[in-house]
């Protein structure tokens, strides 16, 4: 679901370039980030998966990207923790980011600008539009959830100089506004991410082949495969049981005809 714009900013308000040669340059720029609260209305917590799509520049600029230039961070019930932000490694252009909000709780997702790295180049100006979705951990059906969402653009001026030498005096200003939400409302319910095909390692195949045959051997599993073992059991234990019921595991066994499920004790 798309969410809002987002503009990235750490530059100065008045650039030099723009001035006439008579009037003295702004002594202030501004350094401005985005911040998403999200209301978790549901009874149970939610993983999430947040993502970044940057309008870059027709010719490559490293000032108009968030590679390198942008950091995360959700603040939490008192926790402000950052959160890994990852390029798509076929379209360089989209970042995404995952993160879980407990139930019903209210978090605040912060991209902002890195500190101090931006102020030496001057100039980062990085814009585009973020979609938010309920992240999905295995095929099978997954309801939308419901939130409470306010996108907001969080800014501060300071000094060009700044960090200034000890005993200077500094002159901070900061602003906030809220964007438009592209919904038109603050309740939303935010759809499940579209389904990836799951990509198995080439070592568990065979393993699934007998698996799908009907003659694989789990007793002997651990000593005749220890590395399918440890694979296959890592693979099932990155589901999340908040949002991964025993019948959507089982219908993605189903899917890849595999004559075995799954239930509670």
């Amino acid at each position: 679901m798309e969410i809002s714009t987002f503009e990235l900013l750490a530059k100065p308000i008045a650039p030099l370039n723009l001035l006439p040669a008579n009037i003295d340059p702004v002594a202030r720029r501004i350094v401005q980030g985005y911040f998403l609260t999200i209301s978790n209305l549901e009874q149970f917590d939610v993983l999430y998966r947040i993502k970044f799509t940057v309008s870059l520049p027709a010719v490559p600029n490293p000032n108009k990207t968030l590679l390198g230039n942008a950091a995360i961070f959700l603040d939490s019930e008192g926790d402000n923790t950052p959160v890994p932000l990852i390029q798509d490694a076929g379209q360089p252009e989209i970042y995404r980011a995952s993160f879980r909000i407990r139930a019903r709780k209210t978090a605040s997702f912060q991209l902002l600008p890195i500190l101090p790295n931006v102020l030496a180049a001057s100039m980062l100006e990085v814009r585009g539009f973020v979609s938010l979705f309920r992240r999905r951990i295995f095929p099978g059906r997954l309801r939308p959830v419901n939130v409470l969402l306010n996108p907001e653009i969080r800014g501060t001026f300071l000094p060009n100089d700044f960090p200034a030498p000890a005993g200077t005096e500094l002159d901070f200003d900061q602003i906030n506004y809220t964007l438009a939400i592209a919904s038109g409302k603050g309740l939303n319910e935010i759809p499940a991410e579209p389904v990836k095909p799951i990509v198995f390692p080439p070592i568990l195949q065979p393993l699934l082949e007998e698996l799908s045959k009907g003659t694989l051997d789990l007793d002997s599993l651990e000593t005749d495969n220890p590395e399918k073992a440890r694979m296959l059991v890592q693979l099932l234990a990155e589901l999340d049981a908040s949002d991964v019921s025993l019948k959507d595991l089982n219908t993605g066994m189903e899917n890849f005809d595999l004559p075995v499920g799954m239930s509670s004790i």
